[in-house]
């Protein structure tokens, strides 16, 4: 329950903080979102996909079967996230404008979307390790996974990055807060 209320705190946040740049830069963090979707949703397919079957064969105890799995899933999941990086990378300005007609928040959405990209690769680790830690039972190291990315690394990075690079600090904190929790997420899996 916590681990899907965590967004929401995150976009309240962000909505805050963008709103004081511009109304323009909460219709690109909504538009975003929207199309974010599109891209973690088949992302979560897997995942949801993963977890009985870790969760069984680690109660099997088939150890090197669960490590086959997590990677199968994992090279699966940085596809999507390598595809929708491409995408968002070539296309950024045709899909914000799928959302808007309005040339500036077509702009300045294309921008952030590049920018906010660069993290969906990366991405892919500690959705994965999060869902494989459910999988194996391990819900507290995947609710501070998702804690680490939602709230407590984004926020601050995202206004401290906000207060030196303006808006597109905000869209920085992203894909720096993805590495960071990547990272973490490595960390917690291998333990």
């Amino acid at each position: 329950i916590l681990n899907l209320a965590l967004p929401s705190v995150l976009i309240s946040f962000l909505n805050g903080l963008l709103a004081a740049f511009s109304q323009s830069y909460v219709v690109v963090l909504g538009i975003y979102y929207k199309l974010q979707t599109f891209l973690y949703l088949p992302a979560s397919g897997i995942v949801q996909g993963m977890r009985p079957v870790i969760g069984y064969n680690y109660g099997a105890g088939e150890r090197e079967r669960v490590s086959r799995i997590f990677q199968v899933a994992l090279a699966l999941c940085a596809c999507i996230m390598m595809i929708g990086t491409v995408l968002c990378l070539a296309f950024a300005s045709p899909l914000m404008a799928l959302f808007t007609e309005n040339v500036r928040t077509v702009v300045i959405g294309a921008h952030a979307l590049r920018i906010i990209c660069v993290g969906f690769l990366v991405s892919a680790v500690s959705v994965t390790a999060s869902g494989a830690l459910e999988g194996l039972g391990k819900g507290t190291p995947s609710f501070c996974i998702a804690l680490l990315r939602y709230v407590i690394v984004i926020i601050p990075a995202a206004f401290l990055f906000g207060k030196i690079l303006g808006a597109n600090g905000v869209w920085l904190a992203f894909p720096v807060v993805e590495a960071l929790t990547a990272v973490f997420a490595i960390i917690l899996y291998q333990r």
